[in-house]
């Protein structure tokens, strides 16, 4: 039980944490650099991450749970157990803030842009998109960088003799 519920949780905050990078440094440039316009990258990418999203959320969960049944058998101390949760958490709710609350605004705002990309940025009338674009962006590089300290640091004190 220890052992499939500490792959479960590696492996759930691996997919999480390599998937936030492959979207941020390899499919948004590719989709940007690639489709004819800002607007329609916007889109297409905006729809990626709104998938993404959704199995963000699955992936807490899965992360959650195991925590608790590595917690619950005795694998994690309760600090270990409080600091991976806690971090999983921070993580969620920045999604969720992301993915119900970012998105459909900058989904909104941009489509309440006549001309989208004709206009130029930082001018008034994209001021409101880009503020929401960039706490977005602030927002996923955070859930990342938190992913990312956890998972080293979770590999890092996993002992080979208990899986925890």
């Amino acid at each position: 039980m220890i052992r499939a519920a500490n792959a479960a949780f590696l492996s759930a905050l691996g997919i999480w944490v390599g998937g936030m990078a492959t979207l941020g440094f390899v499919v948004a440039p590719a989709v940007f650099r690639n489709l004819s316009s800002r607007l329609q990258a916007g889109t297409v990418f905006g729809a990626v991450l709104h998938a993404f999203g959704t199995l963000q959320i699955v992936l807490a969960v899965v992360c959650l749970v195991s925590l608790v049944v590595l917690r619950v058998n005795g694998a994690l101390t309760l600090k270990r157990a409080a600091i991976r949760i806690g971090a999983v958490a921070v993580m969620l709710v920045l999604v969720l803030i992301s993915q119900f609350y970012l998105a459909p605004e900058i989904v909104r705002e941009r489509e309440s842009l006549v001309g989208f990309d004709s206009i130029p940025a930082g001018t008034p009338q994209k001021a409101r998109f880009d503020r929401l674009h960039r706490r977005s962006v602030q927002l996923a590089g955070g859930t990342l960088l938190i992913g990312l300290g956890l998972l080293v640091w979770s590999a890092s004190t996993t002992r080979p003799n208990d899986g925890a």
